[in-house]
């Protein structure tokens, strides 16, 4: 990762921060993320280290609040595609 993205993803974890300690709740980490056009890779890479845990339970608090339900879909058939091409090899 180079630093101007090291960077942003600090800036926006400090400004996630309050929002972990009043709630510790994902989906209102996810609320507040999306509200300030935090997306993606970026958004479970803040959840990460926000809330302290490892990428697949912040993977899974970005999947799976409600506000995400378009980058969940997306995921979804993303997989799917995958897995119909494993057929075609």
């Amino acid at each position: 990762m180079d630093a101007e993205r090291e960077a942003r993803i600090a800036e926006v974890a400090a400004r996630a921060r309050p929002v972990w300690a009043e709630h510790h709740d994902g989906r209102a980490l996810q609320d507040f993320l999306k509200g300030i056009d935090c997306h993606g890779v970026d958004a479970v890479l803040v959840t990460r280290q926000v809330a302290g845990c490892g990428l697949g339970e912040a993977q899974e608090m970005f999947l799976t609040a409600p506000c995400r339900t378009a980058e969940l879909a997306f995921h979804n058939a993303l997989m799917e595609g995958l897995e119909r091409s494993q057929g075609d090899v």
